[in-house]
């Protein structure tokens, strides 16, 4: 059975933020909303004990719902409205949620939104402006990643993969061992985020290596 996972290989990201912005355009997320984000972890110019620029050691991680095997946010919703898909798609009913935001902490990854006032588009494109096969959204109700179900569900890969120019994410079936996904995942530098939190999420990192400071500072 397929089981969709996400591998990010974070010596290729370079916090362009494509990913981000094409989940948000695909999905019609609202200003002040991301269902993904990047992260820059480490320093910044004027951050000192990472070092002087430009021999600064910083990354950048990309992060969204990783529809974790055993999701926390599951449990934790007191009306049924998430649920998850065989193939391991954590998703929310939009019209069954209420809104309590129960599920926002219960998450380990901060993935978890609640669009507590009406969506607010850019100008032009208050009908929305993303994929017609997603559901508009609307006010009151938690919000999240799909993994781009609408997409996979035609055979298409989800949206951020299509924009992302240095191929940082690596996404497919975990259960098959022919997928980039699976080979990702099984190498042993290989690392779940938070794995400690029980939750088993659909997704690794494969870390940022020193070799790739070196060669972004300038250093041999």
């Amino acid at each position: 059975m397929t089981r969709w996972a996400m591998t990010f290989d974070l010596d290729r990201c370079i916090g362009c933020w494509a990913c981000a912005v094409a989940c948000k355009v695909e999905n019609s997320v609202g200003e002040g909303l991301w269902w993904q984000q990047v992260e820059t972890v480490g320093a910044t110019q004027c951050d000192a004990a990472a070092g002087t620029f430009p021999q600064l050691d910083k990354h950048y991680r990309p992060h969204n719902c990783f529809h974790c095997a055993e999701p926390p946010c599951l449990p934790a919703c007191p009306e049924g409205a998430i649920s998850q898909r065989p193939d391991g798609i954590v998703e929310i009913d939009h019209d069954a949620c209420t809104g309590c935001g129960d599920c926002v902490p219960a998450c380990p990854y901060d993935a978890i939104a609640l669009n507590r006032t009406a969506p607010v588009l850019p100008h032009g494109l208050e009908d929305g402006h993303g994929d017609a096969a997603v559901s508009p959204r609307k006010a009151g109700v938690a919000e999240k990643c799909t993994f781009c179900a609408h997409r996979l569900d035609r055979g298409e890969e989800p949206a951020c993969i299509a924009a992302c120019p240095t191929q940082v994410i690596s996404f497919g079936d975990l259960d098959d061992p022919g997928s980039a996904v699976a080979k990702h995942a099984g190498r042993p530098e290989a690392q779940r985020p938070r794995e400690a939190s029980g939750a088993q999420p659909s997704a690794w990192y494969l870390p940022y290596s020193v070799g790739s400071r070196q060669r972004r500072s300038g250093g041999s």
